[in-house]
């Protein structure tokens, strides 16, 4: 009986194991993932007229990464000074069939060659109006593939917020990519390159 017990355990906790180690290697477990139709709308040079100077540029590419050929969006540009809150930002636009998908999704998930630096990631809601959108945060390696898998219950709103407002998903119209020139990125150039943006369902 003893030895039938430790059997039964030993086979519990390698299943265990693998339940895990699959979990965390997917992400997002074995639900349905969608990649949608987005449009990604930069805010370059000259696009503000708030006096800020920082700025996004989009490059749209397909390339060979890793033995496939993807369609990449490397974002890049500078973070100034100009104003005491200056960012750079790029809209990331559903069209109205992936929109409903959004609202109700399990995760968001993509792949980013970083550079090092911290960005956000962004899914703003029409009652937040001091700019406190429900947010994550991310880091990146210099010149390092890193798979990134943000859970939607996870999305929060920044600690400095003085205007707390439910994270109502009913109302999502977009998501954001956004570097600052604070604690959220940093001042001076950045460079990244994202790929295989997708919904977990």
């Amino acid at each position: 009986m003893k030895i039938v017990q430790k059997a039964m355990v030993l086979v519990f906790c390698v299943a265990l194991v693998v339940g895990v180690f699959s979990c965390t290697s997917t992400g997002g477990g074995e639900g349905k993932v969608v990649s949608g139709t987005w449009t990604w709308t930069p805010y370059t040079l000259g696009t503000k007229d708030n006096g800020d100077t920082s700025f996004l540029n989009l490059r749209e590419a397909d390339e060979e990464i890793g033995g496939a050929t993807v369609h990449t969006y490397t974002l890049s540009g500078e973070v100034t000074m100009s104003i005491q809150y200056g960012l750079a930002e790029c809209d990331i636009v559903p069209d109205e069939e992936t929109l409903a998908l959004l609202k109700t999704c399990k995760a968001i998930s993509f792949k980013i060659l970083g550079d090092g630096r911290r960005y956000n990631i962004e899914v703003p809601i029409s009652t937040v109006k001091n700019w406190a959108f429900h947010m994550q945060s991310i880091a990146t390696t210099e010149g390092e593939v890193e798979d990134i898998f943000l859970p939607m219950p996870a999305f929060m709103q920044p600690s400095w917020n003085d205007q707390p407002r439910p994270f109502n998903r009913n109302l999502i119209e977009k998501v954001i990519f956004k570097t600052k020139n604070n604690a959220e990125g940093g001042l001076g150039n950045f460079s990244v390159k994202i790929w295989d943006f997708q919904l977990h369902m």
